[in-house]
């Protein structure tokens, strides 16, 4: 019901209160947000799988409305991917978690099966092809950067390689420190207890068995009562907030409550007895029932209506019987469901407009004034000075596309009527019963398509049959002329053939498949054995951390553009990437992205947001970089690597193709390309890519991912090219202060290890500004090493001990990121603002330098007045 209350509060009866402005089109998209995290929430713990099937028609509508809003606010944002929305949670009371955009865990949970078998083909391919190691070390990526722990914990090493001699020495001589180092210990140790006893010896006085016990028990009393003291300070600082609550996991409702969500979901998903088991079973029991009952009265109602129609239609002259309409035109169905007539139709059979008793035959009556106003409209279109890309006039005002709205409306009906006044089933587990009767209403279309089918098939042989009795009693009532009429008709149907023929060769030869004798298991095969077709690792967005800017408004009011928080580029890798990709009845209906460029510094995360697009969606990988194709498809053959690669992709969709090192792709100085090394150049790639693209539809759900950290490289003529690529453009900057305050407990988390609560995290935040979370990273996971993790309840983490390690990795230079912000400015949306920007102190100039020429003309007027 809340989706329908929002279709009223989206459109209300009075036009002049439809949303305009991009903040009520924000609130309206918070709205459908909350609304759609509601309902994937819902969809995923409900249990009757015919409720979960209406459910899903809402959730995917609802996504695609949300989606849809979310296109258009950016139009309304100047066309700046990234919305500004702090001041609008602040008025509305919100935290910046409601803008966490969910990813619908159906998206995998639905096609567990084919992707695990998916997965399977591929891993025994690898094996097979030595390309597993690879693989493998692609799948332990780093969650904060760009490459996998391995080389994280290498980044922080320095040098070349040891010579084993070196080694050897290094090892021994650190051995003979650590012996050394223990040998002072004990000899400190006995110079102490020594020391001791000549104390005592000189005193004199032996301490007697009282005074040793006295001594032990203030000892010991000292000691509980300082932990006394301890606790009750700690227990103190709980009470008023200061500290967290300690967490009970018997008693903790967050973790009653996901164990409670994760026994449903076993309940749901159980491969022997759970609820989707049992359903598909009773599917096929109840689908053949119906079949067995209901079935022959079925067979004998299609058989009596296309009998029916023979007898309508049979030539009374001849007594030849019609032609069954082609499968492909959809058999019988248009006889057991005949069509309604169409306007023109009607208008065709109505004497009064010049049907077929009338003048005019054939022409609707319409057709003359839309002619008319077509010749004024084209030449008012001269007139008024152009059109748009719509080919709309320039006055026209663009409004939101509303495709998902009729499927909000028809879903939510749908589910009202079947569910709203249903009675549940009776027993212990009626939530998870499927109702037998609904099921066979459902069951009954698809028995009865089945059962035309097969009554097509046998009227089409029993027409041949009458059409040969037909012929023959012809033939020999008429004789010799039947069959010269017979001659005549076949000629005619040669040259009714032969003018088919050529009117279809006239359309133009479609582009020959080079593949076409070739099985898509062959082409998947040969992608995977030349590294192209990789496995990734099962990267979640959560693993992306960064906090939420709150100022970004306040600087656009000031007229700063400011830089998106990490936190803005979770949201877009999901609005743009992730839903479109993971939905096939969304994606055609959406505005096309067919790419998307994350571009940035190293370790800024763009690899691992590649793999999380294409983990969260199901889609298959494709690693295109031109340093994993090199060597592979040499000269022209790269152009049927790019063939083989897009055709799969297509086929298996959805699917990610990943390019690293994009711009060097489109770069065509030849100088400039020896430099990037390899047996191949970069940009032989770059024609067939682009071809490829170009041919790529709504329909298809393919994603080309680029990353890039130099894109400014592709300069001058290839510029152009290279941003006229992507549909969209995203950087990923350097971690904020709020972000770095995430990042830290973050990484030790995923590491094995837990800060202390008093740790100064805001001193570690602000020293560690300019660094990327792939470098923090490296930091942490070479600090986390097995042996200090079991140290950590003695010897917690300290601040000195981070900085040692974070002073063995190179901050991002502030040249690179100046670089960065220089091309973001050159990006078609950040031109405009810029160049509008800049237009309005020229325009002023302008017109201080008229009004100055206007008081010159003026002023030499009332001189000659005086004179």
């Amino acid at each position: 019901m809340e989706l329908l209350d929002q279709l009223e509060a989206e459109n209300p009866e009075d036009p002049s209160l439809a949303p305009k402005e991009l903040s009520e089109w924000a609130c309206i998209y918070i709205k459908y947000l909350q609304i759609f995290r509601k309902l994937e929430m819902a969809y995923d713990q409900t249990l009757q799988p015919q409720k979960r099937q209406d459910m899903k028609k809402a959730l995917e509508a609802c996504m695609g409305r949300m989606l849809e809003i979310r296109h258009w606010m950016v139009k309304l944002n100047r066309g700046l991917d990234f919305v500004q929305l702090d001041d609008l949670l602040v008025d509305l009371k919100l935290t910046p978690d409601v803008l966490e955009v969910p990813v619908p865990r159906y998206f995998i949970e639905d096609r567990a099966k084919e992707l695990n078998d998916r997965d399977k083909f591929l891993q025994v391919l690898l094996e097979k092809y030595q390309q597993a190691d690879q693989s493998a070390e692609g799948a332990s990526s780093s969650n904060g950067g760009d490459s996998n722990s391995a080389a994280a914990v290498n980044a922080v090493s320095s040098g070349p390689p040891l010579l084993q001699e070196e080694a050897v020495a290094i090892i021994l001589r650190n051995e003979r420190g650590r012996q050394a180092r223990e040998r002072m210990r004990m000899v400190a140790s006995a110079k102490r207890s020594r020391a001791l006893e000549e104390k005592r010896r000189q005193a004199g006085i032996p301490l007697a068995k009282d005074d040793a016990v006295t001594k032990i028990q203030s000892m010991l009393r000292g000691h509980l009562w300082r932990s006394r003291t301890r606790r009750e300070a700690n227990q103190e600082q709980v009470f008023i907030g200061m500290k967290p609550q300690p967490v009970d996991p018997k008693t903790d409702p967050q973790v009653i409550e996901a164990k409670h969500l994760l026994s449903r979901k076993q309940q749901l998903l159980d491969p022997e007895t759970g609820t989707l088991k049992k359903y598909d079973d009773a599917v096929v029991a109840l689908k053949a029932k119906v079949k067995e009952t209901e079935g022959e009265d079925m067979r004998e109602a299609i058989q009596d209506k296309i009998n029916a129609w023979f007898i309508a239609n049979r030539s009374p002259e001849t007594g030849e019987y019609p032609d069954l309409p082609d499968v492909d035109a959809g058999g019988s169905k248009s006889i057991l469901n005949p069509p309604l007539p169409t306007l023109e139709e009607l208008l065709a059979d109505d004497p009064a407009a010049g049907g077929k008793d009338g003048k005019g035959k054939g022409k609707p009556a319409s057709a003359k004034p839309a002619a008319k106003d077509g010749g004024k409209g084209g030449k008012d279109a001269k007139k008024g000075g152009g059109k748009g890309d719509g080919g709309e006039p320039s006055g026209a005002t663009e409004t939101i596309s509303s495709s998902f709205i009729p499927l909000i409306e028809a879903s939510v009906a749908e589910y009202i009527g079947k569910w709203q006044e249903r009675p549940a089933p009776s027993g212990p587990s009626w939530e998870q019963q499927y109702d037998a009767e609904l099921l066979k209403d459902e069951l009954r279309p698809l028995v009865f398509e089945e059962i035309r089918q097969q009554v097509d098939e046998e009227m089409t042989c029993l027409l041949a049959n009458l059409k040969e009795l037909v012929a023959a009693e012809a033939a020999a009532k008429a004789g010799k002329k039947s069959k010269k009429k017979g001659g005549k008709k076949g000629k005619g149907k040669k040259e009714k053939g032969k003018k088919e023929k050529g009117a279809g060769g006239a359309k133009g030869k479609k582009k020959k498949d080079p593949t076409a004798d070739r099985s898509m298991e062959s082409l998947f095969a040969e992608l995977a054995s030349n590294g192209v077709l990789t496995r990734i690792p099962r990267v979640e967005l959560a693993d992306y951390l960064g906090g939420y800017s709150y100022m970004g408004a306040t600087l656009e009011k000031a007229g700063i553009i400011p830089d998106p928080s990490l936190a803005q580029i979770r949201h877009a890798v999901t609005e743009f990437g992730i839903l479109p990709l993971g939905s096939q009845s969304v994606h055609p209906r959406l505005p096309h992205i067919k790419s998307i460029l994350l571009y940035g510094a190293p370790k800024t995360g763009k690899t691992m947001l590649a793999q999380a697009i294409a983990h969260l969606s199901g889609a298959c990988f494709f690693d295109l970089s031109p340093r994993n194709t090199d060597g592979h498809y040499p000269g022209k053959a790269v152009a049927m690597l790019l063939h083989m690669v897009f055709k799969v992709a297509r086929t298996m969709a959805p699917s990610v193709i990943y390019i690293d090192e994009v711009e060097k792709v489109f770069v065509s100085d030849k100088k400039k390309a020896k430099e990037f090394g390899g047996q191949e150049p970069f940009s032989r790639i770059k024609k067939d890519l682009l071809r490829e693209l170009k041919a790529l539809g709504p329909g298809d759900r393919v994603l080309v991912m680029g990353c890039s950290r130099e894109p400014w490289l592709a300069a001058k003529k290839d510029e152009k090219a290279f941003m006229g690529t992507w549909g969209k453009t995203l950087y990923l900057p350097l971690p904020d202060y709020a972000s770095r305050r995430l990042i830290w407990p973050g990484l030790f988390a995923r590491h094995g290890g837990k800060l202390q609560y008093d740790f100064d995290l805001s001193t570690l935040a602000q020293l560690s500004e300019g660094y990327s979370a792939g470098a923090l990273d490296a930091v942490v996971a070479g600090l986390m090493t097995p042996a200090r993790r079991e140290r950590l309840k003695i010897h917690p983490v300290d601040i000195p001990e981070v900085l040692q390690w974070l002073c063995r990795v190179e901050p991002v230079s502030p040249d690179l990121d100046e670089q960065l912000h220089k091309w973001m400015d050159k990006t078609p949306a950040m031109a405009a603002i810029k160049g509008a920007a800049a237009d309005k102190p020229a325009a002023a100039g302008d017109k201080d330098k008229k009004g100055a020429k206007g008081d010159k003309k003026a002023a030499a007027g009332s001189k000659k007045k005086k004179k």
